[in-house]
Formats: C-alpha cells, sequence, structure tokens
C-alpha cells in the first residue's frame, strides 16, 4: 500500500527552508522525506512513477504527519494540479521572504553552486550582471505574488498556510507552534537548538575569493557526479543522504571555500532589485493581507 505525503513545503528557495524541514524531521510525530527537494511533482512526467515517489516515506507508518519540502513547487507549472489530484487532502506551506533580500541570497547560492552548471560561461561578476544574464532564474522565483495566485487557484486559501521570513527571523518558537498546529500535531513541541538553527539560516555564506571559488566549483562537481549519483544508486536515497549528512562534508567544503555572510549589498543594487519586484509585492500584499511596506523599502 503506497503512502503519500499529508504535508508539503512548496517553496520558496532561501527562505528558511532548511531550517523548516529540519524543526519538522525532529518532531517525534512527524516524519520527513530524507531527501530535502525530491521535486517529484514538477518532474517532466509523473506518470506511473507514484511508488518511486513513495519510497522517500517508506517506515512512516504511525506518523500523524508525512511530508517534504521542495522549493521548485512554487514556481512550478506543473506541481499545483498534480498535487491537487494526488494528494488532495495534503496540507501546503509557503515561507516567503523579502524579495529584494531572496534574490541577493540566491545570486549567491549560485555563486556557490549552480551557475557553471547551465551554460558553461564564467559566472556573472555582480548580480546585475547576473538579472540581466539569467533574469528567469534570479527574478521569476522571486515574483512570488504570481506564484501564489496559481496555488491559490488549485488548492484554496484554507490550504494553503503562509510563513514570513521576517517572522522566522523574530519569533521562531511562533512559527513552529503555528505550523504544527496547522499539521495537526502537538504544538508544544520545540526541537532544542531551534533558534541556532534559524541563525544558521540568516548567515549564509560566500566565497573567500576568486580563485577559492574556482576550486569550490571543481570540487562540487566531481563529489555530485562521480560520488554522490553513484551512492544513491547503490545505496538507495536515504541511505546515501543519511551517509552524506553524517560525514558533513558541505559544512567541510564551505570552511575550506567560503566566508560566514554575504558582502553588503550597495544601495545602488537595492533599487534595482525595489524597482524591478514592487508591482509584485503590492499584489502579493493583497493576496495574504499581510503588510509589506518594509519590503518596499529601498
Amino acid at each position: 500500500m503506497v503512502r503519500l505525503p499529508n504535508a508539503i513545503g512548496i517553496g520558496a528557495a532561501k527562505t528558511g527552508t532548511t531550517w523548516l524541514f529540519k524543526c519538522l524531521q525532529r518532531h517525534p510525530q512527524v516524519f520527513m522525506a530524507a531527501c530535502k527537494e525530491t521535486n517529484f511533482f514538477s518532474y517532466g512526467t509523473i506518470e506511473g512513477r507514484l511508488p518511486e515517489y513513495a519510497e522517500h516515506f517508506r517506515g512512516s507508518d504511525g506518523a500523524v504527519a508525512v511530508g517534504e519540502i521542495s522549493t521548485r513547487y512554487l514556481t512550478s507549472e506543473l506541481a499545483p494540479a498534480r498535487i491537487s489530484a494526488h494528494v488532495p487532502r495534503a496540507r501546503l506551506f509557503v515561507s516567503l521572504r523579502n524579495p529584494v533580500e531572496q534574490v541577493y541570497s540566491h545570486y549567491w547560492h549560485l555563486r556557490r553552486q549552480n551557475f557553471h552548471e547551465w551554460d558553461g560561461r564564467t559566472p556573472p561578476a555582480s548580480l546585475e550582471e547576473a538579472v540581466d544574464r539569467y533574469p528567469g532564474r534570479l527574478l521569476e522565483p522571486a515574483r512570488y505574488a504570481g506564484h501564489l495566485q496559481r496555488w491559490l487557484e488549485h488548492v484554496g486559501g484554507s490550504r494553503l498556510h503562509v510563513i514570513l521570513y521576517d517572522d522566522i527571523v523574530r519569533d521562531p518558537g511562533r512559527v513552529l507552534r503555528d505550523l504544527y498546529r496547522y499539521l495537526g500535531v502537538d504544538e508544544s513541541f520545540l526541537p532544542e537548538d531551534a533558534a541556532r538553527v534559524s541563525a544558521d539560516v540568516r548567515r549564509g555564506t560566500s566565497p573567500r575569493g576568486a580563485g577559492f571559488e574556482r576550486a569550490h566549483t571543481l570540487v562540487y562537481r566531481a563529489l555530485s557526479v562521480q560520488v554522490y549519483y553513484r551512492l544513491k544508486a547503490i545505496l538507495g536515497v536515504r541511505r546515501a543522504v543519511a551517509l552524506k549528512d553524517s560525514l558533513r562534508i558541505r559544512q567541510g567544503m564551505e570552511r575550506v571555500f567560503f566566508r560566514a555572510g554575504y558582502p553588503a549589498m550597495s544601495p545602488a543594487t537595492r533599487q534595482f532589485l525595489v524597482d524591478g519586484l514592487r508591482s509584485d509585492i503590492d499584489h502579493l500584499e493583497s493576496l495574504t493581507g499581510r503588510s509589506l511596506a518594509a519590503w518596499r523599502a529601498s
């Protein structure tokens, strides 16, 4: 018998979803897929593949909430209808961040991990150059209102719990209590390191220098293709993820190649992003009923 999730986080990227994932993992009544970012419902085709997806939730018997978080779902054109059809009773949640900060954080994440995979060119030297070269990759994920509108048309407001990253930073305990209550699990449980994890989320990383950035790209690619993909084929997804996490390879690489925090955003860059995202912020404010005035400040 296939058991599918009844709790799904749909995004957004760089908004504290890793912290939410860890806090849900630690809850005794919650079972989370070992692999954050299964991305199943955003695949090109899923026909006949539900048993493959269900493997992520093997061993979840007895859990009140069974879930996953995949940040690609928020922007996916396919995921809303598919989730509505295949897991119609699933409770969905989304975390949203000031899109100006989200784009900036996402830019540094891509500097660390993904730019080199797209077209083989030298990574863009500035955020403005990155937006000019890859507008769909950087700006579109942060245009939350359009994506949220699509989800609401499929699932309705009662099945979509909205979290603001600002609230994670300000009061992580309340955010968790509200989320646990929404998912129907014991809201009094609080992971011991909840506050510390949220602090880790806020910090981010940036390259120590151009040479370190190039070296990290080569090492990351080799580990991903030559080691991790093969481990998943041999051990299965859950065991491979558990082994990777226990070895703390990502954390070790970040200590070697990166430093904590990002360079300060220049006023010109902030204004550039505010101007490009202002209308979407206005729309999102009307959809959520939350004041987002601080997000429009340049």
